[in-house]
C-alpha cells in the first residue's frame, strides 16, 4: 500500500495532496460530531482541542508509517539562523493584539492550548505532508498549491459548520495567501515547528482580541504574505528543500 501511495504521489502530487486534505477534513468533521461539544469549567475548549489533537495524531501516524517524517519537515532541525525569517510574520501578527486581549486566565489558557493543537494539526498536514508530496513540483508551484488547498480546506469547514459565505470568502482568500507565505518560509526553515508557533499565536490573538481587524488591514496582511512568500522563494538556493522519493528537487 505504501508503495502504491508513493507511486500516486510521484505521478499526480496535486491529486494526492487534495485527497489528503479531503481525508483530513473527513476525520476532523467526524471527531467534531463525536467530541466537539465537550466543555468543562477548567477547559472551555476541551472538545475543539481533542478534535484537533486527533487530526494531528492522524497526520503524524501517517507520516511515520509512510517514512515521510524527515521529508515532511516533522523533525526539529534546520539552522537556527533561518528563524530570523519568521520576524516579519510576527510583526504583522502583533497589531491584532493592539486593542488588547480579553478573557479570564482559564479562558486564555484554554484558547492557547487549543490553538496550539490547531497549529500542529494544520501545519503537519499543509506545510508538512502536503508540501512534501507537492515538492515534486517547483518550489513556487508547490507553495501555491499548498496555499490553495489550505484555503479551500477552510471553505469545506465553512460548508460543514454552516458559516456565513461572505465571511468565508474573505477567509479563504486570506488563508490562501497565508498558506502560501508559510509554505515559502518552510523551504528556508526545514521544519514545521516554528510555523506551528506562529500559526497558533496568530489564531490566539485574533480570537482573544475584542473585535475583528479592519477589512483593509486584513487585505494588507494578505498582500504581505503573497509578496513575502514570493520574495522568500526567489532567495532559495539552486537546490532547496529535502530530496523526495521521486528523485527530483523542489526547485
Amino acid at each position: 500500500m505504501r508503495g502504491r501511495i508513493e507511486q500516486w504521489a510521484g505521478r499526480t502530487p496535486v491529486a494526492v495532496a487534495a485527497g489528503l486534505t479531503l481525508a483530513w477534513h473527513v476525520v476532523l468533521f467526524a471527531l467534531a460530531e463525536l467530541v466537539g461539544g465537550l466543555s468543562v469549567s477548567w477547559f472551555p475548549d476541551l472538545g475543539s482541542a481533542l478534535v484537533n489533537a486527533g487530526t494531528a495524531a492522524g497526520v503524524l501516524v501517517l507520516a511515520a508509517w509512510m517514512g515521510w517524517w524527515r521529508g515532511a519537515a516533522l523533525g526539529w532541525r534546520g539552522p537556527a539562523r533561518s528563524w530570523w525569517w519568521c520576524l516579519p510574520i510576527v510583526a504583522v501578527t502583533v497589531p491584532y493584539a493592539a486593542p488588547g486581549i480579553t478573557g479570564s486566565v482559564t479562558v486564555l489558557t484554554s484558547t492557547a492550548v487549543t490553538m496550539l493543537t490547531v497549529g500542529i494539526a494544520e501545519e503537519s498536514l499543509s506545510r508538512g505532508v502536503n508540501q512534501y508530496v507537492l515538492a515534486r513540483l517547483s518550489a513556487m508551484r508547490a507553495a501555491v498549491w499548498v496555499g490553495v488547498l489550505f484555503g479551500l480546506g477552510h471553505a469545506l469547514s465553512a460548508l460543514w459548520f454552516g458559516r456565513p459565505w461572505d465571511d468565508t470568502l474573505a477567509q479563504v482568500i486570506s488563508t490562501i495567501a497565508y498558506g502560501f507565505g508559510l509554505a515559502a518560509l518552510r523551504w528556508h526553515l526545514g521544519t514545521i515547528w516554528p510555523l506551528v508557533v506562529l500559526h497558533a499565536s496568530d489564531n490566539f490573538v485574533q480570537l482573544r482580541s475584542p473585535g475583528a481587524a479592519a477589512l483593509w488591514w486584513q487585505a494588507v496582511v494578505a498582500v504581505f504574505f503573497v509578496v513575502y512568500g514570493w520574495w522568500l522563494i526567489r532567495r532559495l538556493p539552486e537546490r532547496p528543500g529535502e530530496p523526495v522519493s521521486s528523485g527530483t528537487d523542489p526547485r
